[in-house]
């Protein structure tokens, strides 16, 4: 089961001054939005990704072309964690690349050793 931002903070041990909370909901602010991801754009930057998430508030929003668009700058390695858990919320997986052989691989494989 994937694990939620919530029980990644209750991890946090050995911590001074850090307590656990006391409820277990997550206390949503009041300017915190939420809408239905309707799509995106990455672009590949010296400091990262770039990436833009276009959302739309309600049916009516997306069909009045409503579109809230915010954008993130993501390092390389939090870009590989958020693919590695999308992936693994979604139960999908990569398909593995075939590498292309080795000279080292050639040659082993004509003196009859195999890899």
């Amino acid at each position: 089961m994937a694990r939620t931002t919530h029980d990644r903070v209750a991890d946090i041990t050995g911590v001074p001054g850090l307590a656990p909370a006391e409820h277990a909901r997550p206390v949503v602010s009041q300017t915190e939005d939420f809408g239905v991801l309707v799509g995106w754009t990455h672009h590949d930057g010296p400091q990262g990704i770039n990436l833009g998430l276009q959302s739309a508030r309600s049916q009516a929003a997306w069909a009045a072309r409503e579109i809230d668009r915010r954008n993130f700058l993501l390092t390389r390695n939090q870009a590989l964690l958020l693919a590695r858990y999308l992936l693994e919320a979604t139960g999908q997986q990569l398909d593995a690349v075939d590498r292309p052989l080795s000279w080292r691989a050639v040659f082993s494989r004509i003196r009859g050793r195999r890899r």
